[in-house]
């Protein structure tokens, strides 16, 4: 699949995301119309990027770990100011998270400070679980979850009609460059702050594993899922991006200029 390349300016990204959200308030799959339609129309929250991640791994111990890539150095450590923690583990419960509180968390040369391990998310309907157990920044713990339980919990149920019972990921943190590279910039998952989500896990024992031959209503929850994305986080890249992402989404919540208004979904 090629993706059709458009520049995202910053109206649109608030008017999608003005969408998504009227939308995922609804909890009901009719409500859901605008977002799940994405899946059938390609919202127009597609641009061209050259990011290349790869396939996520198995999740590391979080002691004595060798760096992925020797050069790549991270540290958040003294950034967030005293009530932060707070907040964010506030946060975390509003979205219906579950976590372990890490407070600092360390993978060869990269240490993040108000680390979570992500562990599920309660909707109130369903318990959406994360049995790798990702280490996240608090900050994206507590978006990811918010994405998991409005959108992709529901987008799940309306197509298929199954629950969705967990997210597939890579570990979390991983102490690496981009492209795994020795020159190149810090990659976000050095920072806690990106995921990479192989499949998903339904109800009656049913897998969606992401470039996998997946049912037609399936495929369309996939897409639906993938351009709801770009509301939440600013990068999201998968199958059709480039070779190293056929078989698993990439997303993260980069900052590029002065705001998060400009976003990279392909």
């Amino acid at each position: 699949m090629t993706p059709a390349s458009v520049r995202v300016f910053p109206v649109l990204t608030m008017m999608f995301l003005d969408n998504v959200r009227q939308a995922s308030r609804l909890r009901k799959p009719v409500g859901l119309a605008v977002c799940l339609m994405a899946g059938q129309t390609g919202f127009p929250s597609i641009v061209s990027a050259q990011q290349d991640v790869p396939l996520p791994r198995s999740k590391p111990p979080q002691t004595s770990v060798q760096p992925s890539a020797p050069d790549a150095s991270f540290s958040n450590l003294g950034e967030n100011g005293p009530d932060h923690a707070v907040q964010c583990q506030a946060d975390l419960k509003a979205a219906g998270a579950s976590f372990n509180w890490v407070v600092i968390a360390t993978e060869g040369s990269c240490t993040i400070a108000d680390a979570v391990e992500l562990l599920s998310v309660d909707t109130g309907i369903d318990l959406i679980e994360f049995r790798q157990k990702p280490v996240l920044s608090c900050n994206f713990a507590a978006l990811l979850g918010r994405w998991t339980g409005e959108i992709a919990g529901p987008v799940f149920s309306a197509y298929s009609g199954r629950q969705l019972r967990s997210v597939i990921t890579g570990p979390g943190i991983v102490c690496r460059n981009r492209v795994g590279g020795a020159k190149t910039k810090v990659s976000e998952h050095a920072k806690g702050n990106a995921i990479d989500i192989t499949g998903f896990r339904l109800s009656g024992k049913r897998s969606v594993k992401i470039g996998d031959k997946n049912s037609k209503s399936e495929k369309r929850a996939l897409q639906a899922l993938r351009t709801s994305a770009c509301g939440y986080f600013t990068t999201v890249l998968g199958p059709g991006a480039n070779s190293a992402h056929n078989h698993h989404f990439h997303v993260d919540y980069a900052k590029r200029g002065k705001s998060y208004n400009y976003r990279i979904c392909e």
